[in-house]
């Protein structure tokens, strides 16, 4: 009988994000929704590089499916596209906005065929579901590596928070205070992703 070894685990920050329209608003059409499901997925993608980041998958509904070394370098990438997409909100029509949230768990993976597997995963797609739209919502493993790396420290999220939901980790929401500086930048990085994303197009 031969004992097949087990599959090697590796330490991940493991991130989902969820687009969607936002709250009380529907999509107008099927077309709309699916160019904005392609602009949102070419800010994710011009970003995740600066961070360090790889696409495991994109998910059905839009959302992605994100792998980091770190925790830290999860939440910067999850911060920078938070600001990223208010800035661009606040900048188009009210039927081209969208909303956005994360959520992150540092834990032990499985990597198969290119995907990842395993406990970190699941919590942290459970950890995503519980987020409020424009939040980031992360792990107290990953809360742990931001120590004394961000302006305001993680906010620990009571039971009512979390809608009495128990998990066996606790769970931390990302305040960041004063995040609207630097927005003339932000706004521009957008464009300059987007308008590549055009020129592709039109050539």
């Amino acid at each position: 009988m031969v004992v097949e070894a087990p599959e090697p685990r590796t330490m991940s920050a493991i991130m989902f994000t969820d687009m969607e329209a936002p709250a009380g608003q529907r999509w107008r059409d099927d077309s709309l929704q699916q160019a904005l499901h392609e602009e949102h997925g070419v800010l994710v993608r011009g970003l995740l590089a600066r961070h360090g980041g790889r696409e495991v998958k994109r998910m059905e509904e839009g959302g992605f499916l994100l792998e980091f070394e770190s925790g830290p370098l999860a939440v910067a990438f999850a911060l920078e596209w938070r600001a990223a997409v208010d800035a661009r909100n606040r900048a188009v029509p009210t039927e081209r906005r969208v909303s956005v949230r994360a959520g992150a768990h540092l834990g032990m993976v499985v990597h198969r065929d290119g995907d990842v597997f395993g406990e970190g995963v699941n919590l942290a797609a459970r950890i995503e579901s519980l987020a409020r739209p424009g939040t980031v919502y992360v792990s107290e493993t990953v809360a742990a590596q931001l120590e004394g790396r961000l302006k305001a420290p993680p906010v620990k999220l009571g039971r009512n928070e979390l809608k009495n939901i128990r998990l066996p980790v606790a769970v931390f929401r990302i305040d960041t205070p004063g995040e609207g500086r630097g927005e003339r930048a932000l706004l521009s990085r957008v464009r300059s992703l987007l308008g590549r994303k055009r020129a592709r197009a039109d050539g």
